[in-house]
């Protein structure tokens, strides 16, 4: 699995990978994934790894975030929400975000909308 993921955040448009475990509670367990080669490729591209905060994902657990924010990788954190009461569910991604040791700077969408659109534009 760590190749075909390796294979897909090597395509130049990719800024974000989302759901980077693939877990959903109840439901399947995550990918098992190197994630030191993963790391690396996202730290020397640029892309950052997504927060899932849907209370059935939350989907990187907060060791990674540990690992990434250790590897210089960004997060970004998202509710996946697909209605707009979801957007509260917000908080559950902070609270990953924070139990990984993640700080401001470590997370995109916590920078000035403008900073934000040029990395996602580089």
């Amino acid at each position: 699995m760590t190749k075909r993921v390796i294979r897909g955040l090597a395509h130049p448009k990719v800024k974000i990978f989302g759901h980077p475990t693939g877990r959903m509670f109840g439901k399947r367990e995550g990918y098992e994934l190197e994630w030191k080669s993963i790391f690396e490729l996202c730290q020397k591209n640029h892309i950052a790894l997504e927060i899932n905060a849907w209370p059935d994902r939350l989907d990187l657990v907060d060791t990674l975030v540990r690992e990434a924010t250790l590897h210089k990788v960004f997060c970004v954190i998202n509710t996946d929400s697909h209605a707009r009461d979801q957007m509260e569910n917000m908080h559950y991604g902070v609270s990953v975000a924070r139990r990984g040791w993640a700080a401001k700077h470590d997370i995109m969408n916590t920078r000035p909308l403008n900073e934000f659109k040029k990395w996602l534009d580089s």
